[in-house]
């Protein structure tokens, strides 16, 4: 049973050109090594063309059996010569649970984290990570903001744009990438939340009028898009001519349909959780996320 692992012999544009590049999980050529995985459950990574003294991976996360993956994959390669490994890690498993809400609850984060430690990358490239907490707790990383990824988007759209912070939680980033935008204006909005169940119990726009402004909403991830549409919801009442939502990392579970209803027109996302590139549709567009993390 093939699980996936993409090796590509070369180079690429990067701060990490002249090594080897590989790429987990994988399209179809599977030329360059072998995986395979055994009757009990155990993946196995074999490498048929010795790799470069310096190597780039790009790890996209897809569950915890790829974690795996990255471990046998990373130990293959030192095995088989490489000196120098590299991770670009667009998505932090377990980033949103960066905290303890609740007796008996795992850190999830940092449980995580300490794997990726543990195997001594030369350097950890993550995109648009949830908070401070994950920089804090891997080795060598280099975060990379989603400046890039935003700018591109708003250089397509037209009207009268305002920045829209989700919650509290978000505001630190959002007045940052309004600083990049040229001092783009924000609008900050909170959430109030139950703790023990995670439901939202009220949702707050700190502005009167928003009459034909084109509404930003950016934020790291989208999962159910509850947040998102309850702001959306908000937005609309108060005027807003048009809602965007701009999410770094996309679960692609959240109903469109719902979000539509509660008036958001587009969705802009990356494919640094699988969402494919070619499923860019009228409402939403997914942009490969390689492009923003060679900035």
């Amino acid at each position: 049973m093939s699980l996936g692992i993409q090796m590509h012999q070369g180079t690429v544009n990067s701060p990490h050109q002249q090594a080897d590049f590989y790429r987990l999980p994988a399209a179809s050529d599977e030329a360059n090594y072998r995986l395979f995985q055994f009757g009990a459950g155990e993946n196995h990574v074999q490498l048929r063309v010795p790799p470069a003294k310096r190597v780039t991976v790009f790890f996209g996360y897809r569950g915890d059996q790829s974690i795996m993956q990255l471990l046998l994959l990373t130990d293959a390669l030192r095995r088989s010569g490489a000196e120098q490994i590299d991770l670009l890690l667009p998505y932090m498993p377990g980033a949103r649970q960066d905290r303890v809400c609740n007796v008996g609850e795992a850190l999830s984060v940092k449980v995580y984290a300490s794997l990726i430690n543990q195997q001594q990358y030369a350097s950890v490239s993550i995109f648009d990570p949830h908070s401070d907490v994950t920089a804090a707790l891997l080795d060598r990383v280099q975060v990379i903001d989603n400046h890039s990824f935003v700018a591109a988007i708003a250089a397509q759209l037209t009207g009268d744009l305002v920045l829209v912070s989700p919650d509290a939680g978000a505001n630190k980033k959002v007045f940052g990438l309004a600083k990049a935008l040229q001092g783009m204006p924000v609008i900050r909005a909170d959430k109030h939340r139950d703790v023990v169940n995670g439901h939202i119990i009220a949702t707050e726009v700190f502005c009167d009028d928003l009459s034909g402004k084109t509404c930003l909403i950016v934020d790291d991830i989208c999962a159910g898009g509850r947040t998102f549409i309850e702001l959306a919801i908000k937005l609309k009442q108060k005027g807003a001519q048009s809602v965007i939502l701009i999410v770094s990392h996309y679960e692609d579970k959240a109903s469109e349909s719902a979000l539509r209803e509660a008036g958001i027109d587009r969705l802009f996302c990356t494919d640094s959780l699988g969402v494919p590139t070619h499923i860019s549709s009228e409402f939403c567009h997914c942009h490969a996320v390689l492009r923003f993390m060679n900035h």
